[in-house]
């Protein structure tokens, strides 16, 4: 069963008891992410994310490692576009101190001017291993180029040029606007009692300010067709095509889904089998649907060899065309509904996952929703619903493409690229 309940200060708690495992997963959700920042802050989010664990007024940045390590623990956290999480995973007799220990971050942080000297030069090495990732790069092009000068298009490590704006005033101001009660959620999942969940919340988290600066937005994002290559001496054409998708509350969320697996979600999807498997042309290839607040992008990835990159993008757009000529079988409709079902299932075994999609969901959607409810919602959709949604996805008038690859060897790349 799932229980809920809001401090004074707004902030949310979701937790599920389960009596079968020994152990219990703590997430700390905060509305915190790259697209609530600005071009003089970007990466700000992320850059608190590392700032937690370099030291408290309790504890220095080992022995807050050591602590956890000492119990058998696991901590750590990431940030998203929209949201950062802190999370954790104990033994449950271990509940308190991994509270005690999430707390004492959150609120005792040092924040010193040498920790963030130190973790710019880190952040710095990490934006430069994004950007040997090609696979990660044609990403964040991707963002770039569809979210065009929108808060989605920015980067969630931030730029070098942004990095250097980030003091100890930035981020404090920023901490007092965003990492509210309001603002965030804990999500709980495990052997632990509903009355201790709330005596411990209650113990170790009732210093969050009660204020919420930050209202709904309401940005408008209009998607047009747009191509962008960046040159990079590498031996692949990293393609990445994306067009307008669905917000997460549009009720076509599960809808687009399912199309994604039948697409390119899955081994067993249209893409993987006919260009990897049958025509042996890439070692990557897959489609993706990533659905935000206020819109979503839906889109296709892979990573191409130099001299297949006319016959793959050629197959890439055939598997694209038959979709948008209502070629999708029964039994594929089928097969990807029950994937997406099974595989929704197999996460509820594991307390992390389940923490995870309690937490995000409280925060992101503003509910709480039982796992019976989600399966009842991807039993639901019809043939015909992923079927409606099929022109609205593929218009070529909103498809965006990005590219990284060696430009000497892909002159005629646009000419390409030109026929989606």
């Amino acid at each position: 069963m799932i229980h809920s309940f809001k401090l004074d200060n707004g902030l949310r708690v979701v937790f599920e008891k389960i009596d079968y495992v020994k152990s219990v997963s703590i997430g700390l959700w905060i509305g915190a992410g790259s697209t609530y920042e600005d071009d003089i802050n970007n990466g700000v989010s992320h850059f608190i994310e590392h700032m937690m664990f370099k030291g408290t007024k309790k504890r220095t940045a080992s022995q807050i490692a050591e602590e956890i390590d000492s119990i058998g623990g696991q901590i750590n956290a990431f940030t998203s576009k929209e949201s950062t999480c802190f999370y954790s995973k104990v033994t449950a007799e271990k509940f308190d101190v991994s509270m005690d220990i999430l707390a004492d971050m959150i609120f005792n942080s040092t924040i010193s001017e040498d920790s963030i000297i130190k973790e710019k030069k880190v952040i710095e090495e990490e934006i430069k291993m994004y950007d040997d990732s090609p696979e990660e790069y044609a990403h964040d092009l991707l963002s770039k180029i569809a979210f065009e000068k929108k808060p989605l298009s920015m980067p969630i490590l931030g730029v070098k040029e942004t990095l250097k704006n980030i003091d100890r005033n930035v981020i404090l101001d920023y901490m007092e606007k965003r990492y509210t009660g309001p603002n965030t959620v804990i999500s709980i999942v495990g052997n632990v009692e509903p009355n201790v969940v709330e005596k411990t919340v209650r113990k170790y988290f009732n210093g969050f300010s009660s204020s919420n600066s930050f209202k709904d937005r309401n940005i408008k994002y209009e998607f047009s067709r747009k191509i962008k290559g960046i040159n990079k001496d590498i031996e692949q054409l990293h393609f990445c095509l994306g067009t307008e998708g669905f917000e997460r509350d549009n009720t076509n969320y599960y809808t687009l889904n399912i199309l994604n697996n039948i697409l390119g979600g899955s081994m067993s999807s249209r893409l993987f089998q006919n260009i990897r498997e049958k025509q042996g042309l890439v070692y990557s290839i897959y489609s993706f649907n990533s659905c935000y607040k206020e819109t979503g992008l839906f889109g296709i990835y892979s990573a191409i060899n130099t001299d297949s990159v006319k016959e793959s993008t050629s197959l890439i757009k055939d598997e694209i065309t038959k979709i948008k000529n209502g070629d999708i079988k029964k039994h594929e409709f089928d097969r990807a509904k029950s994937q997406m079902k099974g595989n929704y299932i197999l996460s509820l075994e594991n307390t992390s996952s389940r923490m995870t999609i309690l937490g995000r969901r409280e925060l992101l959607y503003n509910e709480t929703i039982t796992p019976e409810s989600i399966i009842d919602k991807i039993e639901n959709v019809k043939y015909e619903d992923v079927m409606s949604s099929i022109n609205y996805i593929f218009d070529s008038k909103k498809y965006n493409i990005a590219y990284i690859g060696n430009l000497e060897k892909h002159k005629n790349i646009d000419d390409i690229l030109n026929n989606f």
